[in-house]
């Protein structure tokens, strides 16, 4: 009788470890238009608004189409990718966080649960944060 409630015991934590899982992944998350709030510098213990509004951020499943010149980025058509891997050293195990890569620049990505604002900041010259909404 051990057994049975051991081996039960066994199935029911896998049966609810395995539940399927209905979240979408980064790539399909970030699909679409974005439209730029602002981008906000912080460094040197102070917080800059670089630009306000002005630009638009079309993700296609492997390009981005930017309208409107950013802080990081000008116009134009530009293929990216999204990893999972450490920020300044992608050798490291962890942490790990979600990276857009556009051409030479690197953000981390956050999106808020309801999909309808995103966050992108950049570590090269103090923290760089691009504020965009749906």
């Amino acid at each position: 009788m051990k057994n049975f409630t051991f081996f039960l015991a066994i199935f029911m934590m896998i049966f609810v470890s395995c539940s399927p899982d209905d979240s979408t992944t980064m790539n399909e998350k970030i699909i679409g238009g974005w439209n730029l709030t602002n981008i906000t510098q912080q460094k040197d213990n102070q917080l800059k608004v670089l630009q306000n509004g002005n630009s638009k951020f079309e993700f296609k499943s492997n390009s981005v189409n930017i309208n409107g010149n950013t802080y990081l980025n000008e116009t134009g058509n530009y293929s990216y990718t999204i990893s999972n891997e450490n920020y300044f050293n992608p050798d490291l195990i962890e942490p790990k966080n979600n990276i857009l890569k556009i051409g030479n620049n690197k953000f981390v990505i956050e999106i808020d649960s309801d999909g309808k604002n995103l966050i992108l900041t950049n570590y090269s010259d103090g923290k760089i944060k691009y504020h965009l909404s749906k």
